[in-house]
């Protein structure tokens, strides 16, 4: 089995087990256009288009989006544990 670690690109079950979701999660994503992917040609089954079109998600992209989501703590951030400011 490849290293994930080493995979390029994801099938959105690899990308959801990477980022911690779920699948539905990761289709919900990629509807709203808020995740980056690729789409592949749908796969066809007795001349009819399955439901969802195969995608690849790029490690290397999800990354960067993962970083560009992450909030950063505000400056008036106060530590309850410490009571430092």
């Amino acid at each position: 089995m490849v290293d994930q670690a080493e995979t390029r690109y994801f099938s959105a079950k690899q990308a959801a087990k990477y980022l911690g979701v779920s699948v539905f999660s990761i289709y919900r994503l990629i509807e709203r256009r808020s995740i980056p992917f690729i789409p592949l040609h749908p796969s066809r089954s007795n001349g009819r288009a399955t439901v969802r079109a195969s995608v690849r998600l790029d490690r290397v992209a999800l990354d960067a989006w993962m970083r560009k989501q992450t909030v950063k703590p505000s400056p008036e951030h106060v530590d309850e544990r410490t009571g430092n400011e």
